[in-house]
């Protein structure tokens, strides 16, 4: 390629070190000369702060993701960058990932090193090797220092920092080799008792963090720094395996400057429990990880999750039942009783029931009742959803769900191009302002620097203004394209749904009511169930408004 093509360039630090400096100054000063020099046009640019090209895989890097959409979609010919690790330093995944970009069409530059071409099998073992060797000695470094982190962690010993909540920080009577002395940890008793409290809200009232904070704000409850709880702080409490004796390494990484909570599989963690350090007993630590799992967006989407009770109930709905009256959640509570019989031995009789657990535990005003009969409730609930499922079975969607929403996807994707082109516009705009700066220095130019200065700052503003437009629309295509992709897989299985839930176990028929249940309201008199709203409006219009009756109905029971 020759001429006036369009350049989008990619920039990266990976530590918040690098991004308070001056790395991405520098990678764009010599990546727009580098253009300059060559008489093409920058159209974008994608920045990526404080992300490991090492650690961190392409397909959790937005940025990168970004890139190969534009690629796909035509929007820039060339893709450039100071060195090819800042495209990424993963031996096997970056030469991969450059030459997608050229089986799209686009070539892959940096300044530095020039083209990096993959015309045959030679290119490809010349590059990898290329990669392999470059990576090589960043990857020792890397691991050396993991491998120490990780065998302080294997060994229990406290790597500095700030004491979670719950723990103080006491003389270990060990120097390191600066000849400063090592501090421990150890369980700070008063902090200790509000941890215990918060997994058990979790584990045994199904409160989430935002419900947590407010219980604990409302009494008075501080943090160690004296301050308000919020649900960032909880939220790092309860993932924290230093509470049932594993204080783990690696548990954060830095993105886009903001250090974030990895993913659980990737932290290291001692072989052994540092019994000293156990506040919340490894069982009741583990069931309120697998019930906070069990709420997250993204497994409440997954219609296969396993789900759990906020209990470990034989009552099929709690977790997703509330009271009529105040609103607070019906949890597990029993009825016992016991008798004699004739021949003297004692009997006893123990039975699950509903109970509102904002009036049993007087934490709110209530005019319901305090319990309510497991079999009164769910032969109503069950009944009901039979309704719903003989009626969906009647109904074949997958001709439908062929084109549901098609028409509003590809309205944002349209406006997404719309977009990018007015950004590609608003670069050369700023490049051609650039251009007149050596003039107007000289002279020879109608504008005057400060009144160019003026006019790139406004530009750059503007440019900052559609980039943020693109991103959010970006965000928007790709949650269409998520919800395309779970109607489809609905519509697939919805004609199997009822059968298997016939056949299905206590166990397996929790999961599967979660998955088309949204909330049961109970009152006195009457019991009101919504079916989540996603699937209703999708049933709904496939079946021509005959479905809508099922958005939630209030059933009387005869007294």
């Amino acid at each position: 390629m020759a001429g006036n093509l369009r350049v989008a360039t990619f920039y990266r630090v990976s530590t918040k070190g690098q991004l308070d400096g001056n790395d991405i100054p520098m990678q764009r000063r010599a990546c727009t000369d580098f253009i300059d020099s060559k008489g093409w046009t920058l159209v974008k640019e994608y920045v990526e702060k404080g992300v490991s090209g090492y650690k961190t895989s392409n397909d959790d890097r937005d940025e990168i993701q970004r890139a190969k959409y534009d690629a796909e979609n035509g929007h820039y010919d060339i893709l450039l960058c100071f060195m090819f690790d800042r495209l990424g330093r993963r031996t096997y995944e970056t030469p991969m990932l450059i030459k997608w970009f050229t089986t799209q069409g686009v070539e892959v530059w940096s300044v530095k090193e020039g083209q990096q071409e993959f015309k045959d099998e030679s290119h490809d073992i010349t590059n990898f090797l290329r990669f392999w060797q470059s990576n090589n000695e960043s990857r020792k470094t890397s691991l050396r220092v993991d491998e120490k982190h990780a065998q302080m962690a294997e060994d229990g010993v406290f790597r500095g920092g700030t004491a979670p909540f719950g723990y103080k920080l006491v003389k270990s009577g060990l120097l390191n080799k600066k000849g400063k002395e090592l501090m421990k940890l150890e369980i700070d008793d008063a902090q200790a008792v509000v941890v215990k409290q918060i997994f058990n809200l979790v584990k045994d009232e199904g409160y989430g963090s935002n419900r947590i904070s407010q219980y604990l704000n409302e009494r008075g409850i501080k943090t160690s720094t004296g301050s308000k709880w919020n649900t960032g702080a909880l939220n790092f409490i309860l993932r924290n395996p230093t509470y049932k004796g594993y204080p783990a390494y690696g548990k954060r990484k830095s993105k886009e400057g903001v250090f974030v909570t990895k993913d659980k599989s990737e932290w290291t963690l001692p072989e052994k429990c540092q019994t000293h350090l156990v506040i919340i007993p490894e069982d009741d630590f583990d069931y309120v990880q697998t019930f906070r799992s069990s709420r997250s967006v993204d497994n409440i989407k997954n219609h296969s999750y396993s789900r759990v009770n906020s209990t470990k109930s034989p009552l099929l709905f709690v977790g997703m039942i509330r009271c009529g009256y105040c609103g607070s959640p019906l949890t597990t509570t029993y009825n016992s009783k016991k008798y004699t019989l004739a021949n003297g031995d004692v009997q006893k009789w123990k039975r699950a029931v509903y109970r509102c657990s904002g009036k049993a535990l007087k934490k709110v005003e209530c005019a319901g009742q305090t319990m309510y009969a497991q079999s009164k409730i769910e032969d109503t609930v069950l009944e009901e959803v039979e309704n719903y499922l003989s009626y969906l079975r009647k109904l074949d969607y997958r001709e439908y769900a062929k084109d549901y929403n098609q028409e509003e996807f590809d309205y944002i994707k349209q406006a997404v191009n719309m977009k990018n082109k007015e950004l590609e516009s608003c670069y050369e705009e700023i490049n051609a302002l650039k251009s007149e700066i050596s003039k107007s220095i000289l002279g020879k130019s109608a504008f005057k620097p400060e009144m160019l200065n003026e006019l790139i700052e406004q530009k750059q503003n503007e440019l900052a203004l559609i980039d943020s437009e693109v991103r959010k629309l970006e965000i928007d295509l790709q949650t269409k394209k998520s919800e395309l992709n779970d109607i489809k897989e609905l519509s697939e299985s919805i004609g199997m749904w009822g059968d298997i839930f016939k056949e299905a176990s206590d166990e397996k028929k929790k999961t599967m009511l979660r998955s088309i249940i949204d909330v049961i309201t109970v009152m006195r008199d009457g019991i009101d169930i919504k079916f989540r709203l996603d699937i209703v409006q999708f049933l709904s219009n496939a079946g021509n408004g005959s479905v809508s009756e099922l958005r939630g109905r209030a059933h009387r029971w005869q007294r």
